[in-house]
């Protein structure tokens, strides 16, 4: 590290037993913990397992409220916000799925999609918007909204 003039900040780094497994270490939005895995033949092996923090799951959480959210996004038609979500989705989908993560990213697809019936409740002045959930799914298969599974 001294070649390449690199120094450890002393407050953020730590460092992490992996060979315990019992915890792991959070990089560029990703949790890596070793488990233990088995093959087909009953082998035993241990590999390292990556799904996306917290703290990136609440900041997809955030953009995607941003968006959706205020009353002033109530005039842009379901059409554009598909084309404003679309790029990021990809770009979400592209760097934080792996096999580990398809739960999180799940809970994501359902959090836009219920922040999507709502924006749509509220464009259409309604006030049960979980009615409107069948509606939205349609819609968004008609644009083609991606999702991140």
């Amino acid at each position: 590290m001294e070649r390449l003039e690199l120094t450890l900040h002393p407050t953020k780094t730590r460092i992490v037993g992996l060979w315990t497994g019992d915890e792991g270490f959070d990089f560029l939005g990703m949790h890596h913990r070793k488990t233990k895995a088995e093959t087909s033949q009953g082998k035993v092996y241990y590999t390292t397992q990556q799904w996306l923090t917290k703290k990136a799951e609440e900041r997809i959480r955030g953009v995607i409220k941003e968006r959706l959210s205020p009353p002033s996004m109530r005039s842009r038609s379901f059409a554009e916000h598909v084309k404003w979500l679309n790029p990021k989705i990809q770009g979400w989908r592209n760097y934080y799925y792996t096999s580990y993560s398809q739960k999180r990213l799940a809970k994501l697809d359902w959090y836009m999609l219920q922040r999507l019936t709502r924006w749509y409740a509220k464009k259409r002045q309604r006030r049960k918007w979980m009615g409107s959930i069948a509606e939205v799914k349609y819609i968004a298969s008609q644009y083609e909204l991606k999702t991140l599974l």
